[in-house]
């Protein structure tokens, strides 16, 4: 493909957001330099080893409904069929206590598989199930939107307890990484609608059945190089200058960089040092220094092969972890991915209390043996925190600056910090890049 009259475009940060938009820029034929100060790219989505095993930073789930992400990795060359174990919805909680929760996607077509899922959950009574429909009828009235956003408690304030306890609270701990309490209404109800009311294939869940970086990372790495891109890690951009021919960037190492758009691509906290550092945008740094994080702790833990969950994916409730992934469907027999969303008592536990808890716990509710080995990963600024009103908060990655660019899943967009939010900064960034140049 031709170049665009040779237009250089320098990307700052190599994770899902960095990378997406640096392939797409390569498919439609811009000159892209894709900088890292990590010796990796993946970002915070990225791998780690755990004895002779490599597992991701952090278990990941993907939904049917992620578009952009599964568009992208048909660009990198992947194999969708062969990078996930992909199953039709089927929400299975179990509580300390013994309860249970399951929920199975219908057959009818989307939205009123959802309402016939709800009408087959064998745990709850007629009533709640009624109630239940109900409510999903007149979100859909409203096209799934609150004229004033509140928060997700308030929204299902009228909801029945166990389904609110077993089903809508879990989901919203998984989409956004933040309790019900303060969880922004408007944005969960945009998972929702996605997620579940568009095609019934769009609820799928979709776990990688690689790591992260075998997934996608390579195969970006790939297509960049195959295109004409260049990649440098370990290098830190530190100051940006905008001068008359486009910009220059200078990095930890002393060097300079030239180009004519630039796309900051980083976390909320390294975006807001960067431009602070370059004495630019002090608005926009002004909506990033207000946006609040939460972690995602994920507790790996080994046992015998024969170990297996009774469904590829299970919800607790009254426990310490919120999700529990079996790994052998990465080919990882044996091996439990433990994942609790947001802040909580168990970010101040030390990491072997903290493994030994969630042991326990597991091993009173599915009688378990002790688990050979454990890794504890905590991820202390994984996500913003998707209060209510959030959206007021995330930034344009169109700037006041013309030609430099901000993304990242904290730009703003229908969704909440996954890596689908990422990547759709990501491939928007390249494209408003794309409409630039041509209008020029």
């Amino acid at each position: 493909m031709s170049r665009n009259n040779n237009t250089k475009v320098l990307v700052i940060g190599g994770g899902w957001a960095g990378l997406a938009a640096a392939v797409e820029l390569l498919s439609k034929g811009f000159s892209v330099h894709l900088m890292e100060s990590a010796k990796q790219l993946g970002g915070r989505a990225r791998c780690v080893a755990f004895n002779d095993l490599r597992v991701d930073n952090g278990q990941h789930l993907l939904l049917g409904a992620y578009h952009e992400t599964l568009a992208l990795l048909k660009i990198c060359g992947v194999n969708i069929e062969h990078g996930f174990y992909r199953i039709p919805l089927h929400i299975s909680v179990l509580d300390i206590s013994g309860e249970t929760f399951n929920l199975k996607s219908g057959a009818l077509p989307a939205p009123l598989n959802l309402l016939q899922a709800v009408f087959s959950i064998p745990e709850c009574s007629a009533l709640s199930k009624i109630k239940t429909v109900g409510f999903l009828v007149k979100l859909w009235l409203n096209n799934f939107s609150l004229k004033k956003d509140d928060s997700v408690k308030n929204l299902l304030r009228k909801q029945p307890e166990k389904i609110t306890r077993m089903f809508w609270e879990p989901i919203c701990l998984a989409a956004l990484n933040t309790g019900i309490n303060e969880a922004s209404a408007n944005l969960f109800l945009r998972v929702i609608r996605d997620g579940f009311t568009k095609k019934n294939s769009d609820s799928d869940l979709m776990i990688p059945a690689v790591d992260l970086a075998q997934l996608y990372v390579h195969p970006a790495m790939q297509y960049i190089d195959n295109h004409g891109g260049q990649i440098s890690l370990g290098k830190k951009a530190t100051r940006i200058i905008k001068n008359e021919s486009g910009f220059s960037v200078f990095d930890s190492s002393g060097d300079t960089h030239l180009a004519d758009h630039v796309i900051v691509a980083g976390s909320v906290t390294t975006s807001d040092k960067l431009l602070q550092n370059s004495n630019l945008l002090d608005s926009t740094r002004e909506q990033l220094n207000n946006i609040k994080h939460e972690p995602i702790c994920t507790v790996y833990l080994q046992y015998p092969a024969t170990i297996k969950l009774p469904e590829v994916m299970t919800g607790l409730t009254g426990c310490t972890a919120q999700w529990l992934f079996d790994r052998r469907h990465c080919g990882q027999p044996g091996l439990i991915a433990a994942v609790i969303s947001a802040d909580g008592e168990h970010m101040r536990l030390d990491k072997i209390t903290l493994a030994q808890l969630i042991n326990d716990e597991l091993s009173e509710l599915f009688d378990w043996p002790e688990a050979s080995r454990t890794l504890v990963i905590r991820e202390k600024r994984a996500t913003f925190q998707a209060h209510v009103d959030i959206d007021a908060l995330r930034p344009a990655s169109l700037t006041d600056i013309p030609g430099l660019w901000l993304a990242g899943d904290f730009i703003a967009g229908p969704y909440p910090a996954t890596l689908e939010g990422a990547v759709r900064s990501g491939v928007q960034c390249a494209q408003q890049i794309l409409e630039t140049v041509q209008q020029n």
